[in-house]
């Protein structure tokens, strides 16, 4: 038979492809327990953050009483945005603390303020009971929920992909495949709530119920998270008394470039993600008129079952040049968001389809895209790096997602005001494109340790 280069071509090409794709979705038993307790905390961290968000008009009766419903929830989600805005600072701290004294015992305790602030959250009394000093207690425990927040899931990134360095977009997409559950559990629990309580006990006390639940396995975590052994890389790190003495300044100076980059990739994560999961629900139910009880079920459903789509985005990001990666979501996105939209405030919008499009869209970008903070920043800044990327891109790009949204709504007498906002960031990512981005290479803990 005559030798045929083409053919002989494509099929070594496809050997070398099908044997990265097995590298990158194999790792030890041992890296995946791993990666499953690490996310089993995220996942508590973001149903924490999340109740918030789901209980909005419960709290808005409750904590900031008016006559215009729509401005009641105004302040309610400008209270939720206010706990994206100090997402920065807990980074910072938090950050300094994991890049000077170890990753482990700071993202431990990162979760026990969490789950302390949420319980507390669900305890607070009313407007009713204590006046003005009942949103102001709701304010402070927020300001406190986003500072824990702004140290947690930087934290576990960071542990995760230096525990793991060869696989590291797996199983920092594992982390948010579990926060997708995270958000399906919360909905779940929602859900459960309408089904069996009236609207006045919801009213009264079924709003607090989720926030005990949520603070009460987070304790949980907390003390799976002290059984954990300081990553390698940071370990030889701490070993050769290498760290930055003020990390944040450190980074700064010489890695400004990718502050910028990771900041722009986050922001289009934040945007997407607390859009298309934390906003929905209320949008759903307070401005379309969905019921309350089918609007948690079906987001429960869609998104516990379109969370393995955080996997595949996460092994797309080991496998794929990562301008692409961001460069098609950015695109993809500003193209989805409008149409969407118009068929979501549609008479004839069907709930589960709604969700179904919310769910790829969210679990999508926030498996892809966060893996990509990890090779901006070297091990000395990491966690620093990550968490002022991370944070900073969630509190100005997600944090104020749905205030904007909701007021474009609400000023523009447009139902489809999210897209707006979504289009406009999605084009303001594709600026990093445009930047040379850093490629620091992770090494194995074996050879950091050599």
């Amino acid at each position: 038979m005559a030798y045929q280069p083409s053919t002989c071509f494509t099929h070594t090409l496809s050997i070398r492809l099908m044997t990265q794709t097995r590298r990158c979705i194999t790792t030890s038993s041992g890296q995946y327990r791993l990666a499953f307790s690490v996310s089993l905390g995220g996942m508590l961290e973001i149903y924490d953050f999340l109740i918030y968000g789901l209980m909005a008009s419960y709290i808005a009766e409750n904590f900031f009483p008016s006559e215009d419903h729509v401005t009641a929830l105004l302040s309610t989600f400008a209270t939720f945005a206010i706990g994206y805005l100090t997402r920065p600072l807990g980074g910072i701290v938090f950050g300094h603390f994991g890049d000077r004294y170890g990753r482990k015992k700071t993202f431990t305790f990162s979760i026990f303020l969490m789950a302390l602030t949420t319980a507390l959250m669900g305890c607070l009394p009313g407007w009713d009971s204590i006046g003005a000093a009942a949103p102001i207690a709701l304010i402070v425990l927020r300001l406190l929920q986003g500072f824990s927040l702004g140290g947690e899931i930087p934290g576990a990134i960071t542990y995760l992909s230096e525990s793991t360095p060869e696989r590291r977009g797996l199983v920092i997409s594992i982390l948010f495949l579990a926060m997708m559950i995270g958000i399906s559990f919360g909905t779940f629990v929602h859900g459960m709530l309408e089904m069996h309580l009236t609207p006045e006990s919801m009213k009264e006390w079924g709003w607090r119920v989720p926030f005990w639940i949520g603070g009460s396995l987070g304790i949980v975590s907390y003390h799976i998270r002290k059984q954990f052994s300081e990553s390698g890389l940071f370990a030889a790190l701490d070993h050769a008394k290498a760290q930055a003495s003020i990390p944040i300044v450190l980074l700064f100076r010489e890695h400004t470039r990718g502050v910028i980059c990771g900041f722009l990739t986050i922001g289009l994560c934040g945007a997407t993600a607390t859009i298309y999961s934390i906003y929905m629900p209320g949008y759903l139910s307070s401005l379309l008129n969905f019921p309350r009880e089918a609007v948690a079920w079906h987001t429960a459903l869609a998104f516990l079952m379109l969370s393995p789509l955080c996997l595949l985005g996460g092994m797309f990001s080991d496998l794929i040049n990562h301008k692409l990666i961001l460069g098609i979501l950015a695109v993809g996105i500003a193209i989805t968001s409008w149409p969407s939209f118009q068929y979501f405030s549609s008479p004839s919008a069907q709930l589960g389809t709604i969700m179904l499009i919310c769910g790829i869209l969210a679990a999508t970008a926030s498996g892809a895209l966060p893996p990509l903070l990890i090779s901006f920043f070297p091990t000395e800044v990491r966690y620093t790096g990550i968490a002022t990327c991370y944070n900073m891109g969630f509190a100005i790009f997600g944090g104020l997602a749905p205030f904007t949204s909701i007021l474009l709504a609400k000023y523009s007498d447009n139902a489809s005001g999210p897209a707006i906002y979504l289009s406009l960031v999605a084009l303001v990512s594709l600026v990093a494109l445009v930047i040379p981005w850093p490629n620091v290479q992770l090494v194995t803990d074996n050879d950091a340790a050599s």
